[in-house]
């Protein structure tokens, strides 16, 4: 009988996990692309990662801002955006897209972008800044900084 039971259990964690790694599939295409985000205001000292992955259906990107640093137990978040051209210390690009803000308790951020895909990424420069503040005197501190797309040299595809 206990035989019987393993076996049981063992083929229903089987389904489940084939069920989940269908979902998981079905949402996004292969296709994703990594970023390393450095620091920029070294008084903070917080690095990250920015991860695109892209929808099987087409209707955009997820875009996933992870930082390394302090992190805290208090409600704070630090303004994120995509911005175009590729980042120059001291100058104001346009911006692309105003993404969700990273929570400093996980020190996280995710942003869904509509009607973008990675090939739109690729071919054009584009740059993440994470800001201390959302307004005031903080607000021109950058805690990281990176280039994405395709002319980013630093990118790590894992198609």
């Amino acid at each position: 009988m206990k035989q019987l039971a393993k076996l049981f259990t063992g083929l229903t964690i089987l389904v489940l996990g084939a069920g989940c790694s269908q979902l998981t599939e079905s949402i996004y295409t292969d296709n994703v692309q990594e970023y390393e985000l450095n620091t920029i205001d070294t008084e903070y000292g917080y690095t990250g990662k920015a991860v695109f992955k892209e929808f099987a259906d087409g209707s955009g990107l997820e875009l996933t801002i992870t930082l390394v640093g302090e992190a805290s137990k208090n409600e704070y978040y630090f303004p994120a955006h995509l911005h175009y051209g590729q980042y120059q210390q001291g100058e104001n690009s346009p911006m692309a897209e105003m993404l969700n803000p990273v929570d400093i308790r996980p020190l996280k951020s995710v942003t869904i972008i509509k009607d973008f895909s990675l090939e739109d990424l690729n071919y054009t420069y584009y740059h993440i800044k994470v800001h201390l503040a959302e307004e005031g005197p903080d607000y021109e501190k950058i805690l990281v900084a990176g280039n994405v797309g395709e002319y980013n040299e630093n990118a790590e595809s894992t198609e």
